[in-house]
């Protein structure tokens, strides 16, 4: 008979080569993994009908079930777009917004276990009708209390909301609100990150600008003295989401520390001169191979 404990290993490996990914980046996230029971995956089947037991039409998918938590909701498509290349997506439900409708917006993407351990998989559950895949959901950190909550109260219990489609749709509602919390508080960074850089507070302006989990703030005085009013304005104009999406793409392994990352944005972006002259040579020589890497 199925295990889920048996499993556990195998999620567990699979959310650490995430978490290891998004931390080097810096983007602020949390990430939560799970195994279908024995329990949940029969009650699965009884919901969705016959089709899970005969295994013609439909295999169970989500066995192994992963839901990243992104902060912000401009990292989304970026992580997405990671994600696309970390594994073989072979199934995504991507709902669109409408402006007429409340509806929860769904990211939810069927990934193909890595190779290495497709055999481990089959091993363990050993069952036809459930497929070598898992689930990568995606959410923001606003709505991910509104999900557990739809899922758990209603998507499980809809008789418990029969006859009650004005309350259902005022409860799509509050996750609109949320959505709209979201967007405000992107433009409320933009807005704050503005006036730091008005004031010229460079720590301040990076750290909200470009909303990373650096390892430290702290820059030297060498440093510090060559950010001047111009080059604040350089760090300023680069678009966000291109810095973030340069990180994963790139592969850099550094410690992301305030100055490591104004280096490395300088050297990809900025040019400036006496920012490449005071870059360690340590980290010269790692930005001249991502070049390559990145041009292959």
């Amino acid at each position: 008979m199925y295990q889920s404990k048996n499993l556990n290993r195998l999620s567990r490996n699979l959310s650490s080569s995430m978490q290891d990914e998004f931390s080097r980046v810096g983007i602020f996230f949390r990430i939560f993994e799970r195994v279908k029971s024995f329990s949940s995956v029969e009650s699965k089947r009884k919901m969705k009908g016959s089709d899970y037991y005969n295994g013609k039409t439909k295999l169970m998918r989500d066995i192994i079930g992963i839901r990243i938590v992104l902060y912000f909701s401009d990292d989304i498509a970026i992580v997405y777009s990671r994600l696309s290349k970390l594994f073989n997506i072979v199934e995504e439900t991507i709902d669109k917004a409408t402006e007429t409708n409340f509806e929860p917006i769904r990211i939810n993407l069927v990934c193909q276990l890595p190779l290495e351990n497709i055999d481990e998989f089959k091993s363990i559950v050993n069952d036809n009708t459930i497929d070598a895949t898992f689930e990568i959901q995606l959410r923001t950190i606003l709505s991910e209390g509104w999900h557990e909550v739809d899922h758990d109260l209603r998507y499980k219990c809809r008789d418990d909301w029969n006859n009650s489609s004005d309350l259902s749709r005022s409860f799509n509602g509050i996750l609109a609100t949320l959505e709209t919390s979201e967007y405000a508080t992107l433009r409320l960074f933009d807005q704050l990150s503005f006036r730091h850089f008005k004031s010229k507070n460079v720590i301040a302006m990076l750290r909200t600008k470009f909303r990373l989990r650096f390892e430290s703030f702290i820059l030297s005085e060498n440093v510090s003295a060559l950010i001047t009013p111009v080059i604040l304005k350089e760090y300023y104009k680069i678009d966000r989401n291109e810095v973030v999406k340069y990180l994963f793409e790139c592969g850099i392994i550094m410690p992301l520390t305030l100055e490591n990352f104004l280096f490395l944005i300088n050297y990809r972006f900025i040019k400036n001169t006496h920012l490449t002259e005071a870059t360690p040579e340590v980290l010269s020589s790692e930005f001249k191979n991502l070049v390559e890497v990145v041009k292959n």
